[in-house]
């Protein structure tokens, strides 16, 4: 409870209880099978009869307690998905200012300020000086992440510091620091000793730079550098539109080809069905059946159906195939 640890400590013959006060100096959590180190004084209740230890060390047995801090901090961060890339915003191409948080008497901070003003004169620095190592580092970290994101237009954050051991680098391993990285509105790019020492801030962070002198390297871009990073760009743009109309090109000939194919067809389906209607008018032509041997009869221009309708007297004409001639209805005899 509060700051003190109430635990027993066995082993295959025995077993004694223990309590450690000032557990907050402990940089891993304490579970329950684990085996540790323990070093402490003897106290004896004596209405009981009952030792007792009070632990003033305790680590893990066969690692470190930082490396056992580190690895479970990492565990926990990556299951909240704190690693994810796809958290994690680019660095801009080109930045106007930038805040570096390290120690202002280190030579890390002389190594990044000579690389941007050799690359990049015109990039603007904000240094926010921190702790990097010892107990206040964290904290003194964390503070100054907030204080650059309270800054307004900055572009990005480097997070920078010299190699070290696991103790000096400590301060980047920090759970507050993780969370203040990745509660940052700005980018974050992690600088923190050499290529092959690794961080908890090197995994929460937008971009991990294997030295201080990659991350000046990283947010400072020549200007003849940055003209052919924009000429580049410029040919990829002008390549993707040619591409682009290359395929509506095509995608229109497909579409015309389709829309003539369906015309044809109408048009075709049109022509047959004219053919069959012309064949059926053509089958109720009445010159066709006088070109068969039949007349056509017409009285005052009208055609005659039907014998009824003649009477005696009445003027007649009969057409035939090669010409007609006019008759007249006489009494039969």
């Amino acid at each position: 409870m509060g700051n003190q640890l109430y635990f027993t400590l066995k082993d295959e013959a025995s077993q004694i209880r223990c309590v450690m006060f000032a557990t907050s100096r402990l940089a891993f959590d304490v579970k329950d099978q684990m085996q540790v180190i323990a070093r402490g004084k003897i106290s004896v209740y004596e209405k009981r009869g009952e030792y007792s230890l009070q632990v003033a060390f305790l680590e893990p047995a066969g690692i470190g307690a930082l490396a056992l801090a580190f690895a479970q901090l990492k565990e926990k961060l990556l299951a909240e998905g704190l690693f994810d890339e796809a958290r994690k915003r680019p660095i801009p191409l080109h930045l106007r200012r930038v805040a570096i948080i390290t120690s202002p008497s280190g030579a890390v901070l002389h190594d990044i300020l000579t690389t941007i003003r050799g690359r990049d004169p015109a990039l603007q620095v904000y240094i926010l000086p921190a702790q990097v190592q010892g107990d206040a580092a964290a904290p003194s970290i964390e503070k100054a992440l907030q204080l650059a994101n309270r800054f307004g237009d900055l572009d990005a954050i480097i997070l920078a510091r010299g190699g070290g051991s696991i103790e000096e680098l400590w301060g980047f391993n920090e759970e507050r620091v993780a969370r203040a990285i990745v509660a940052s509105v700005l980018p974050v790019i992690s600088a923190v000793g050499h290529e092959t020492d690794y961080t908890i801030a090197d995994f929460v962070a937008d971009y991990r730079a294997p030295t201080p002198t990659a991350a000046a390297v990283k947010v400072s871009l020549p200007r003849n550098e940055y003209r052919q990073i924009l000429l580049g760009l410029q040919d990829q743009l002008r390549q993707q539109l040619i591409n682009q109309v290359q395929e509506k090109k095509m995608l229109l000939s497909d579409l015309h080809m389709d829309l003539m194919d369906k015309v044809k067809d109408r048009v075709r389906n049109f022509r047959h069905q004219l053919s069959i209607l012309d064949a059926k008018l053509e089958g109720l032509n009445p010159y066709k059946l006088i070109e068969k041997g039949y007349a056509l009869v017409k009285k005052a221009g009208q055609v005659v159906r039907f014998a009824k309708d003649l009477r005696q007297g009445d003027t007649f004409s009969l057409q035939f195939s090669d010409g007609s001639i006019t008759a007249t209805v006489t009494p039969s005899l």
